[in-house]
C-alpha cells in the first residue's frame, strides 16, 4: 500500500468567500447522489479550482460529517470520452488523463472519511452504452439548437465568431456529446449536479432525457398493476455562484487552458516564482486606487476575485485595504502570496502522487470498480425495461 496520504484538504479556499459557494434548486431531506466530471486537460488552472474543484472538496468535507448510514454518494470523474470530440494526440491524452486523475487524488477527494468515487469515465463502458440508449430518444433538432458545438467549432477553426461555422464542419461526436454528458449524470441515478452557468443548458437536456426515457419505458409497478415510474431520477441543479475567473492577460475573457499565452493562467502546479511573475504581469489599468468594478475595471476585479477565493476576504474588504497610492502593486504582491500559500503543500502532494505509478493505477482500478458496481446495476434495469436483456 502506498504511503501517500489521501487526506489533503489544504488547497480548499475559504468557503465564506462568494466565489466558492453554490445554491441548490431545491434542498432535499433525502440522501443525495452527486455527479460531476472534468475533462482531461492536464493540470488544471486556478479558475478550474475556484470554479469547480473547490466545490468538490467542500462536498467531500460535508459528507465526511454525515452519519455513515445516511451519507450522500459522490461520483467525480475524469471524462476522457468527451475529449475525443476534438482531435487528440494519443500520447498527450494519456498523460493528460493521468495528470488530472493525480490532481483529484492530491486534492483529497477520495479521502476515506467521506471521499467520493474518483474514476475515469472511459474505464466504465456503461457510460457509452447508456449514451446510445439516450441517443435513440433524443431529437436531432434539439442538439442542433444547442450553442456548445458551434462555440467549440469556432475555437477549433480559429473563427472570429460562431457565425463563421456551419454544420458542414460538424462531426457526430461533437453534436451528440451533450447526450453522453446526460448519460454520465443519469447512469448513477444522480439527484444533484454542481454546474456553472455555462453548463446549465446541458443539465436541462439531461433532465428532459430522464423524463422522456421514463415515459417511453416506464416499466411496471412492483405489484405488476399499472405502469411504473421508469429508472432515472431527474437531477437538480447545484449552481455555483462564484464569479468566473478571468484571463490575466485579457481580463475580458475567462481563464482558459487553450490560451496560447502561459502568462494568462496560473496552474495548480506553478512554482512560487511563476505565480509571482504571472500576477505581476497581469493586465490591470492606469486608474488610481482600487475599486471592485468588473465592468469598467475587469483586470482589477479579476485580481480581487482570485485573492478573495484563496484568502477568504471579501472583494470589498480587499479593495478598501489596497486603496492607497501603491494599491495595485501591493494588491498583486498580496494576491500572489495568497495563491502560493494555498498551493504550496498541494504541489508537493501532487508530485508524490504523480510519480507513484503503482499507486495511480491502483486508485484508477479501484475507482472504476466502485463506479461499475453502480453502473452495471442501473444498466441491468435499463436493458430490462427496453427489452435488450
Amino acid at each position: 500500500m502506498s504511503s501517500i496520504s489521501r487526506s489533503c484538504r489544504f488547497l480548499k479556499p475559504q468557503l465564506s468567500s462568494p466565489s466558492c459557494s453554490y445554491t441548490t434548486a431545491a434542498a432535499s431531506p433525502h440522501k443525495r447522489v452527486v455527479f460531476s466530471g472534468i475533462q482531461p486537460t492536464g493540470v488544471p488552472h486556478i479558475g478550474n479550482h475556484l470554479g469547480a474543484l473547490s466545490q468538490w472538496q467542500s462536498l467531500v468535507e460535508e459528507v465526511s460529517q454525515q452519519p455513515v448510514e445516511s451519507r450522500d454518494s459522490l461520483f467525480f470523474s475524469v471524462v476522457g470520452l468527451h475529449a475525443l470530440t476534438v482531435p487528440q494526440n494519443p500520447k498527450q491524452l494519456r498523460e493528460d488523463r493521468r495528470d488530472m486523475f493525480a490532481v483529484l487524488l492530491a486534492l483529497g477527494l477520495d479521502d476515506a472519511a467521506g471521499g467520493a468515487v474518483v474514476f475515469h469515465q472511459d474505464q466504465v463502458p456503461e457510460h457509452a452504452e447508456l449514451a446510445w440508449y439516450l441517443n435513440c430518444v433524443t431529437p436531432v433538432n434539439r442538439l442542433m439548437r444547442m450553442t456548445s458545438w458551434k462555440s467549440k467549432l469556432a475555437t477549433i477553426r480559429n473563427a472570429n465568431s460562431v457565425d463563421e461555422v456551419d454544420d458542414s464542419m460538424l462531426q457526430l461526436g461533437l453534436l451528440a456529446y451533450p447526450v453522453l454528458q446526460a448519460a454520465d449524470v443519469l447512469l448513477y441515478k444522480t439527484t444533484h449536479v454542481p454546474v456553472g452557468h455555462d453548463q446549465s443548458q446541458h443539465l436541462e437536456l439531461a433532465r428532459d432525457l430522464a423524463q422522456s426515457f421514463n415515459r417511453t419505458y416506464p416499466g411496471e409497478k412492483a405489484n405488476g398493476k399499472g405502469k411504473g415510474r421508469g429508472v432515472f431520477r431527474v437531477p437538480e441543479v447545484m449552481l455555483t455562484t462564484h464569479p468566473r475567473i478571468q484571463s490575466l492577460r485579457n481580463p475580458t475573457a475567462k481563464m482558459s487552458k487553450s490560451d496560447p499565452s502561459p502568462a494568462s493562467k496560473i496552474l495548480l502546479t506553478d512554482t512560487r516564482a511563476e505565480i509571482q511573475s504571472k500576477i505581476k504581469s497581469a493586465v490591470t489599468d492606469s486608474l488610481t486606487g482600487i475599486t471592485y468594478d468588473p465592468i469598467n475595471r475587469p483586470g482589477i476585479a479579476a485580481l480581487l476575485q482570485i485573492h478573495s477565493g484563496y484568502s477568504g476576504d471579501s472583494v470589498e474588504d480587499l479593495a478598501e485595504r489596497f486603496s492607497g497610492e501603491k494599491g495595485i502593486r501591493e494588491l498583486k504582491e498580496s494576491c500572489a502570496e495568497a495563491i502560493d500559500g494555498a498551493l504550496s503543500k498541494f504541489r508537493g502532494e501532487y508530485e508524490r502522487v504523480r510519480k507513484d505509478q503503482g499507486y495511480l493505477k491502483e486508485r484508477e482500478s479501484e475507482g472504476a470498480r466502485r463506479a461499475r458496481e453502480v453502473a452495471q446495476g442501473v444498466m441491468k434495469e435499463v436493458r430490462h425495461l427496453v427489452g435488450t436483456d
